[in-house]
């Protein structure tokens, strides 16, 4: 059993070029692993092959049973309610393993988004399709629901395509990886992240060595073909009789021999074929090209507030889903990262929710929220459109630092939820915030652009409340922990 995209190319109505041109990729039995950049198409490509979206030219294999778990979990599954009415045995197993009470799916709403992720997941494997194609699942799942989730989908017998950052989750379960490369390419390498990512720095470092050695080629040529240029001009200097004293017969007796013999025209040809290598050589430069990624610093104008104190809660019990939330008496510093952990449901979103209200009205504040609305979306690029172009142009160049193509970003009515985090961080930007609150940053976000977030959060002057899952992406940007766990908030180190 195959699932085949041939020849597939699609448009966003309002964009110019195509987001997927002339693509053609085959996924066999087995879990495979699609890596890219925001906005490259990787959501697309998926969401083509599921037939939610016609290509405007391709092929797609038919009659294959296909299920698709978006990246958005803020809406319900569409089988949500005949998964809640099964209390089959493959019903029961899903809601056990990933540790699902009876009563979510009538309380879907309520939950939080890590719960509704586990639902999502678990109505999309209930359906047993022949094609599952799941679009980052580990965003907002704890530790242990990421456990689950590895060892349900590990079981998994069809086709499986998974669109994730999580490099844990690739190593240990897919097969092999299909990365988008520069110029829409699609290149195929075996094994999970960490091989294919091996794979893909070895090409780069040997490309990069051709790279070196095709420049050097064409200096060289190019050095030798200004030399044989020279040459061949003397030689038509030295061929012309205009100058010759119309008396000295044995002067044009020479030039007429050269010419007969051939000899004059020698250096001509020579250079006519320097010509031709040169080009060959500047052929070999252009194909050994090496994908810029962007490093920059971000925050040249940012300084922290003079307040000691940002943000002050006090001590007291804060409701919390059907209880309560002992939060003992904290502070935020103007320069403290702060990151705020635990499992799913245990309060996260309603502490930093009830720290919002705490916070000075005068205070120049950016908060990017976990999920972003199409109504939100359209207010952030309308903003943007909006700018002067100095604004702009500073807009688009800290989202390239970020590791987002800029020229194409507002290219259309279509923004990655990746690109949308990134554009709605460098706008804030504008303002020279003093505390930023992000509800896991580093959702939606491809392996690079992660890396460059978390360079970014790292070096942010001011203060930051951080709401994640990904421990290593917050040790590296964060320097305080406030843990909830069994109903109440302390500080601790992360772990």
């Amino acid at each position: 059993m195959q699932l085949m995209l041939s020849g597939v190319t699609y448009t966003y109505p309002s964009a110019v070029d195509p987001i997927l041109n002339n693509v053609s990729i085959t996924f066999p039995t087995g879990w495979t692993g699609l890596l890219g950049d925001n906005g490259c198409g990787k959501s697309t490509l998926v969401n083509i092959a599921a037939g939610i979206i016609k290509p405007d030219a391709g092929a797609v294999t038919q009659g294959l049973v296909c299920a698709l778990c978006p990246q958005d979990a803020a809406a319900p599954p569409e089988n949500l309610s005949d998964f809640a009415l099964d209390y089959g045995t493959e019903a029961r197993r899903l809601r056990t393993a990933f540790n699902l009470e009876d009563d979510m799916p009538w309380r879907f709403d309520e939950l939080s988004f890590g719960e509704r992720k586990k639902l999502q997941i678990a109505c999309a494997l209930w359906q047993r399709p022949d094609v599952l194609i799941l679009d980052e699942p580990t965003n907002h799942l704890d530790s242990d629901a990421r456990q689950a989730l590895e060892q349900a989908l590990a079981g998994f017998r069809g086709i499986g395509i998974v669109v994730s950052h999580d490099r844990e989750l690739l190593d240990a379960l897919v097969d092999r990886c299909v990365s988008f490369e520069p110029g829409g390419r699609l290149v195929e390498r075996p094994g999970g992240y960490t091989a294919a990512h091996q794979q893909a720095e070895l090409e780069r470092t040997t490309t990069m060595r051709e790279r070196a050695q095709a420049k050097a080629d064409l200096a060289r040529l190019q050095a030798e073909k200004l030399r044989r240029d020279h040459e061949a001009a003397r030689a038509q200097a030295q061929r012309s009789k205009r100058h010759i004293d119309p008396k000295d017969t044995s002067a044009k007796a020479v030039i007429d021999l050269a010419i007969f013999t051939g000899k004059d025209g020698q250096a001509g040809r020579l250079s006519s074929q320097m010509e031709a290598r040169v080009g060959a050589a500047r052929e070999r430069v252009a194909q050994a090209f090496v994908h810029k990624r962007y490093d920059g610093e971000l925050w040249m104008d940012t300084t922290p507030s003079p307040r000691k104190v940002l943000v002050h809660l006090p001590e007291e019990h804060i409701p919390c889903g059907s209880g309560t939330l002992a939060v003992p008496e904290l502070f935020v510093g103007p320069r403290d990262h702060v990151a705020i952990v635990g499992p799913n449901g245990a309060g996260k979103s309603t502490l930093l929710a009830h720290a919002r209200t705490l916070i000075p009205h005068d205070l120049a504040v950016l908060d990017i929220p976990q999920e972003i609305d199409d109504a939100q979306r359209n207010a952030v690029l309308a903003h943007v459109r909006a700018l002067s172009p100095d604004e702009r142009g500073q807009v688009l160049s800290n989202v390239a630092q970020l590791n987002s193509h800029p020229d194409r970003l507002l290219e259309g009515d279509v923004t990655s939820p990746g690109e949308l985090r990134k554009l709605m961080l460098a706008l804030g930007m504008l303002d020279h915030p003093v505390l930023i609150i992000m509800d896991e940053p580093s959702n939606h976000l491809d392996l690079h652009s992660v890396e460059a977030l978390e360079r970014a959060l790292a070096s942010y002057p001011g203060a930051l409340l951080l709401v994640s899952h990904d421990r290593p992406f917050l040790a590296a940007c964060t320097t305080r922990t406030w843990k909830i766990a069994d109903g109440a908030v302390r500080e601790c180190a992360l772990r």
